[in-house]
């Protein structure tokens, strides 16, 4: 159920939430001064804890889901029915990757270890073990032959996925590695961490081509465009950062979030980008001019997750409040939820200006 009106004043959404509602937002974040979408709705959620990380195939036709409960879950879009659950983790899931074909599932948990699934029957195909902390991301190879591990443990680990075994261990961060990502023609691999710096990485070979400092933030969230000269970084001092590639030139700071940009993501066309954060917002910003397009005050919690659809036009986001929720591209109106009857449902009130 979904409600929408116009509203200029925060006492009508306020009631709302005293009515029993979960109010999400505060007036403040429409510092515009401009008209605001109030909508009154139920979202039932996903998981049964945070939702930490999405990942959608090639087609557009499935969504993985990680959650803090250690579930996989894997939905159909785009209209969010659940599909089926993976269990096997003993910690929270906190990065996912599916393969360029569509056959493969990785994720990677706070239990130190990779899985990687079949996505035709969910069965489990291998377990990589060889970290030592929790892991932030996992990424594939073009010709799904390889699979790169970052961790918390400061370090990224390359495997070969036809025996499982690791092929490499790239050391170079000081403290805890926290995304990393391949280009597009495997001939590279960026990583970032909390020593303020990301490093890039010559592939195969793993060799460290150099290190970008990040100050006065380390990167939390990255992603580089589908042809590779474009990556858009969320910082933990707030910011989210356009640079071009390979060469890592930073191009443009957009300041609008409060708290840590958590996750990123960017249209397949490199015109949309968008951003979550951990102070509960998501942005849609026009990578041309930096301009703000858009702000949703929908999650009452933190945004850990965001993936926009091979085809552009849907943007699902994932947050600590246990909800994913999809968005309409490029105007971010919201057209549903992936959400599990077998777990509660809350009803939100929320803006977007």
């Amino acid at each position: 159920m979904t409600d929408c009106f116009d509203r200029r004043d925060f006492l009508t959404a306020s009631l709302l939430g005293a009515a029993g509602a979960v109010f999400v937002g505060s007036v403040a974040a429409c510092n515009g001064g401009g008209s605001r979408t109030t909508c009154n709705r139920q979202v039932g959620d996903a998981h049964a804890g945070s939702v930490l990380a999405l990942a959608v195939d090639g087609s557009g036709a499935l969504l993985a889901s990680g959650g803090g409960d250690t579930l996989i879950k894997l939905w159909r879009l785009p209209d969010g029915a659940l599909l089926s659950t993976l269990a096997g983790h003993m910690g929270k899931v906190s990065a996912l990757a599916i393969s360029p074909g569509g056959t493969l599932l990785a994720s990677g948990s706070s239990d130190n270890t990779v899985k990687v699934w079949s996505l035709a029957d969910g069965a489990l195909l291998s377990t990589l073990a060889g970290h030592s902390g929790a892991i932030a991301g996992v990424a594939f190879s073009p010709d799904g032959q390889m699979l790169a591990s970052g961790s918390a443990d400061a370090t990224i680990k390359l495997w070969n996925l036809a025996d499982g075994s690791l092929l490499a261990t790239l050391a170079g961060h000081t403290l805890a590695v926290h995304a990393i990502a391949l280009s597009p023609d495997g001939t590279f691999l960026i990583s970032s961490s909390e020593d303020n710096t990301m490093n890039v990485w010559s592939l195969p070979a793993g060799g460290l081509l150099g290190s970008i400092p990040t100050v006065p933030g380390w990167v939390a969230s990255l992603a580089l465009s589908a042809d590779g000269t474009l990556m858009v970084t969320g910082g933990a001092d707030a910011a989210v950062v356009l640079w071009s590639m390979p060469d890592a030139t930073k191009t443009r700071t957009l300041k609008w979030h409060t708290q840590e940009v958590a996750s990123v993501a960017m249209s397949p066309d490199k015109s949309l980008l968008a951003s979550g954060s951990q102070d509960t917002t998501i942005n849609l910003w026009r990578a041309s001019s930096g301009a703000r397009l858009k702000t949703v005050l929908d999650h009452s919690g933190s945004v850990n997750a965001l993936v926009i659809s091979p085809d552009g036009q849907l943007l699902v986001s994932g947050s600590s409040d246990r909800s994913i929720r999809l968005w309409r591209l490029p105007d971010g109106r919201y057209v549903g939820s992936a959400s599990d009857p077998a777990l509660p449902v809350q009803v939100v009130v929320s803006f977007s200006c």
